[in-house]
């Protein structure tokens, strides 16, 4: 999106210039046209009205409230993954936005994106409909709505999205501990996991809890994680995401 405004930019600003040396007295009649009266020349009115989309998509994205990096200098963080910003997609506001840096503050529940200007900006949660950030699909979802009415709004790590549906919502909790008369802030990280089968959500952690949810194909749902040797307490991701896709395939 930045590439994208500034070549338009660019290119307007070029035929601007050219146009503005070959009839300098037709330019100076045309000053109001250019700051956005309807008779722009026509030699650039296609840039102008690909500057002002763009930049009009730019501005809807990038603003939102300034953000702060709370407890920076602390070895563990309040975000997703590492603190590091990395580019990611987001579909904000009825609009998809690529390359974007980003970071996820999983403590908050929010979404922060970089300005061009270096500005870290907080996205309004209820206009993100996805992001797409380290591989991972969050998607936002409304209690009583989109999921149960007992699970918190919020944003929600797509496991596996097919008729039986996994989800994991991750979280942190801020915590402090004295150490040598300084406050150190802690960051414990705890994932929930939630699978849909029929119309509601179910609350799982365990793989007896997963299993159970198919008593019926539990005997080749097992197998299925034996032969990709998938071990469910340290692989707990893939390993849910590996019962609902198996499970799926063999209820076609």
């Amino acid at each position: 999106m930045r590439f994208f405004t500034t070549t338009i930019f660019t290119l307007f600003f070029r035929l601007y210039s050219a146009f503005a040396q070959g009839d300098a007295a037709l330019l100076s009649e045309n000053k109001v046209a250019l700051k956005g009266s309807s008779d722009v020349p026509k030699e650039i009115a296609y840039p102008v009205s690909l500057y002002k989309e763009a930049t009009i998509i730019s501005q809807n994205l990038y603003n939102g409230r300034l953000y702060y990096v709370y407890d920076s200098r602390q070895d563990e963080h309040q975000f997703f993954g590492d603190r590091k910003w990395q580019k990611g997609v987001v579909f904000y506001d009825g609009q998809r936005f690529d390359s974007i840096p980003m970071i996820y503050d999983i403590v908050r529940d929010e979404l922060v994106i970089k300005h061009f200007n270096g500005d870290h900006l907080l996205l309004q949660s209820e206009k993100v409909d996805y992001f797409l950030k380290d591989n991972h699909t969050f998607q936002r979802m409304e209690s009583g709505k989109d999921i149960n009415p007992q699970m918190r709004t919020g944003f929600y790590d797509v496991l596996y999205g097919g008729k039986t549906k996994a989800l994991a919502r991750r979280a942190k909790q801020r915590q402090e501990k004295i150490v040598e008369k300084r406050i150190i802030s802690l960051f414990p990280e705890k994932d929930f996991y939630y699978i849909k089968k029929g119309d509601r959500y179910f609350s799982v952690r365990s793989k007896r809890s997963v299993l159970g949810l198919f008593p019926d194909k539990k005997k080749e749902l097992k197998k299925a994680l034996r032969d990709d040797n998938i071990k469910f307490k340290n692989m707990r991701d893939i390993a849910i995401a590996k019962v609902v896709v198996t499970y799926d395939s063999l209820a076609k």
